[in-house]
């Protein structure tokens, strides 16, 4: 977690509260994250942790044309325009800005060839005021948007040149119809589309420049030490209503709950009962007991539901790990900064659509700062609900506490990513978190560096592996040894004329670690070295086995040799 903010904390404005919906997929019937393996896939952290993103900062500069009484909100406006324009081409997404309409800090404007500050320019003539520019405006570009990217790159996105009159000056020509949302002048930024034939509003392009690039990060982990501090991890799910008829056992929020409670039940939660609201169920495992809350739709419905604001705070007030499943509302982050928030540390996991671009700040304000928080939320509109995103989440924090807390950031978004199916979500705050399997990040004295010392122990018996056999060969590795390894890895040497049809599983110590579950397709052959961290800092003395199977028929092949290397 950062000590700092990475942008100013204004006071929250409240602005349009609009609903509007993400299309929701309900997860397949047939999945029960609960019961996936949870392994670790290696893949180390990167600076803003998104599996296929980068965060950095810009700056916003363009011209505006507005009457003296709303010039000074008018920049904040074209940043949602921009937003909107960069967030439909599906790599850059900008931090939403309307709650920034009346800042005096983050605005400046352009004077006779100097920049002035909002307020000074106050006390100018407003026929002087054109050209502006908004300072450090955070930033998630995704995929390519992030290839090449340095301090001084100039992205841009065409915006109108006056933001209050496109109503007037285009109709509906420069909009995107949507079924949910209501053309008109205060949400024209929304649905703006200046590609469309016809649009007649006169454009312009606005310059983004990033100003600051985050350095790459150690890898880091939540808090575990303090999420288990006293011998429990406590979670809530709040199901937000996602239809718009009654709230009955048809509603997509109140099957969404059913569906994960059945999930957890299946995967040996028991329910208690009465819970103190909604459904409640526990499960120990590993010393720690697990207290997980789901919130169904008539509990909490969702932002606005100021009838149930009393069980949102009890939310909020009572666990560690916040999950939010339902719509967002336009501008109405300020639901957000009206709870108490408590000062143990939580993780919140955001998905709602623009989590990101609007909510992240209400949430850190009301913690005071990253030091008790990290959030995951999306850039995207979300497609999926909690029991896509949240569930491969809580279940891989249990993975986490049964395997020596070996599950860092990014395997935490490795699994939601794979069950999403795309990058929607990331995590902020995370880069400076202290707690590491090895002991802490943050104290004076750094961990001991690795020796640089390896050693390996290897089989070189060459084994057919039966075809089509679910139970396949096994093959051990004797470590007669004592020792603790800083790193695991696998070597492998493997001949089969469809790797797909392999799983590779290796077992130390009581614990089972998937090294390769039926990936690669038609490739041939597996001649590399896999990750096996979940065994660093464990006693590697004793037996090590890597059973080999063979899933599908057709196909042959065999083991030719294998081998653990350990550093030291």
């Amino acid at each position: 977690m950062r000590n700092t903010t990475t942008r100013t904390l204004l006071g929250i404005v409240p602005a349009l509260l609009l609903g509007f919906g993400c299309a929701e997929l309900e997860a397949e019937d047939g999945s029960n994250a609960f019961l996936d393996d949870m392994s670790n896939g290696g893949k180390e952290d990167t600076g803003y942790l998104n599996p296929d993103g980068i965060e950095v900062e810009v700056d916003v500069e363009g011209d505006v044309e507005a009457s003296s009484w709303r010039l000074f909100e008018a920049p904040a406006e074209l940043g949602q325009f921009a937003m909107t324009y960069l967030r439909e081409r599906g790599q850059f997404y900008l931090e939403g800005l309307a709650e920034d309409a009346t800042s005096d800090q983050r605005v400046e404007w352009q004077v006779g060839g100097e920049w002035l500050t909002a307020a000074d320019a106050r006390t100018r003539p407003t026929a002087e005021l054109r050209h502006f520019r908004i300072r450090g405006v955070n930033a998630v570009l995704l995929r390519s948007a992030g290839d090449n990217v340095d301090l001084g790159t100039v992205f841009t996105a065409e915006v109108p040149l006056s933001p209050y009159t496109v109503m007037t000056d285009a109709g509906d020509k420069c909009a995107n119809p949507d079924g949910h949302i209501s053309l008109s002048q205060s949400v024209y930024w929304y649905l703006w589309n200046p590609d469309r034939s016809g649009c007649t509003a006169r454009t312009q392009e606005l310059r983004l420049t990033v100003s600051r690039m985050f350095s790459e990060a150690r890898t880091t982990y939540p808090e575990y030490d303090q999420l288990v501090a006293d011998g429990r991890i406590t979670a809530v799910v709040l199901f937000g209503q996602i239809g718009d008829g009654p709230i009955d056992d048809s509603e997509a929020g109140v099957r969404n709950m059913n569906r994960m409670a059945r999930n957890l039940l299946s995967a040996g939660f028991s329910e208690v009962t009465p819970a103190p609201v909604g459904r409640r169920f526990s499960k120990t495992t590993a010393g720690v007991e697990f207290l997980f809350d789901l919130y169904s739709p008539g509990d909490f419905s969702g932002l606005g539901d100021m009838a149930h604001f009393g069980n949102f705070q009890r939310a909020l007030s009572e666990h560690e790990i916040v999950a939010y499943d339902g719509h967002s509302m336009l501008g109405a982050s300020d639901f957000w900064s009206r709870p108490e928030y408590p000062d143990f540390y939580q993780i919140y996991l955001y998905g709602g659509c623009l989590g990101y671009e609007y909510y992240l700040r209400p949430i850190l304000a009301g913690k005071g700062g990253w030091d008790k928080v990290d959030i995951v939320s999306s850039v995207v509109e979300v497609s999926a609900d909690a029991n896509a995103y949240a569930a491969p989440f809580l279940s891989k924090i249990i993975w986490a506490v049964e395997n020596r807390y070996n599950a860092s950031w990014t395997d935490l978004l490795a699994v939601v990513r794979r069950s999403v199916g795309d990058s929607t979500f990331g995590a902020s705050g995370v880069r400076d978190n202290c707690f590491s399997p090895n002991g802490t990040l943050c104290g004076d004295e750094p961990p001991p560096p690795p020796t640089g010392e390896t050693k390996v122990f290897e089989n070189a018996t060459t084994t057919a592996v039966p075809d089509d056999d679910e139970a396949g060969v096994t093959s051990t590795i004797v470590v007669p040894e004592s020792f603790v390894p800083r790193s695991v890895t696998v070597e492998l040497d493997v001949t089969h004329t469809y790797v797909g049809d392999l799983r590779l599983v290796l077992t130390h110590d009581g614990v089972e670690h998937v090294l390769w579950n039926n990936a690669g397709g038609s490739d041939e052959n597996i001649v590399e070295t896999l990750d096996a961290s979940i065994f660093n800092d464990r006693q590697a003395a004793g037996d090590w086995v890597l059973r080999v199977a063979d899933t599908y028929a057709r196909d042959t092949g065999t083991l030719n040799r294998w081998a653990l290397r350990f550093g030291l």
